[in-house]
């Protein structure tokens, strides 16, 4: 059975990717330049959700697992396939194992997931910005682009209680029903 990647990240001069199941592949770069070695980390499968996504928190290394709720939305001459996140787990790895720990809680650190970019902040280092949160975006945002109500699918899901709000900077159903494009988090990156 082939596999492909759900999400990549980049940290301490190694690639390391997730497959559906939570496998993680490994691409060294930081030792031999032209040979980078490659490796698989071997964890018990991960069953259930329906997107992977890989985040960097400090030296731990997570898997956050984002479960959707999808329906068929048949209009006439347009089937469309509408989706909400419904709720996530995190995971961090446990290289002894190795193995994936459910974490409860996340403390400080909030998680910014989505199709562009992960990662994962002190909530104090920025006002405004709520601890123990994921902030997500839409990662279809094509297939979801014109549903029902010309929103995409994107909040904060509060890891405490498993409630889900909306982001409070991005315009939800306009009255003139333009398009927005969907969020995408940019990270500045100083020299």
């Amino acid at each position: 059975m082939q596999s492909y990647s759900e999400d990549v990240i980049y940290r301490k001069g190694s690639f390391y990717a997730v497959d559906k199941a939570g496998l993680i592949t490994v691409c060294d770069v930081a030792g031999d330049k032209d040979k980078p070695r490659v490796s698989i980390i071997q964890t018990p499968p991960q069953f259930g959700g329906d997107m992977q996504y890989l985040v960097g928190s400090e030296d731990e290394l997570l898997l956050v697992t984002r479960y959707l709720d999808l329906e068929f939305d048949f209009e006439p001459h347009q089937p469309q396939l509408v989706y909400r996140t419904t709720r996530f787990e995190v995971f961090k790895l446990n290289w002894c194992g190795p193995q994936w720990e459910r974490m409860r809680s996340l403390g400080d650190t909030a998680l910014f997931i989505g199709q562009n970019s992960s990662l994962a902040l002190s909530a104090s280092d920025f006002p405004g910005c709520l601890a123990d949160c994921i902030y997500y975006t839409d990662d279809y945002s094509e297939s979801n682009y014109d549903d029902v109500y010309g929103e995409h699918d994107l909040g904060i899901f509060k890891l405490e209680d498993g409630s889900i709000e909306p982001l409070p900077c991005y315009p939800r159903y306009s009255h003139y029903r333009l398009r927005w494009p969907p969020a995408l988090w940019v990270t500045p990156n100083p020299c």
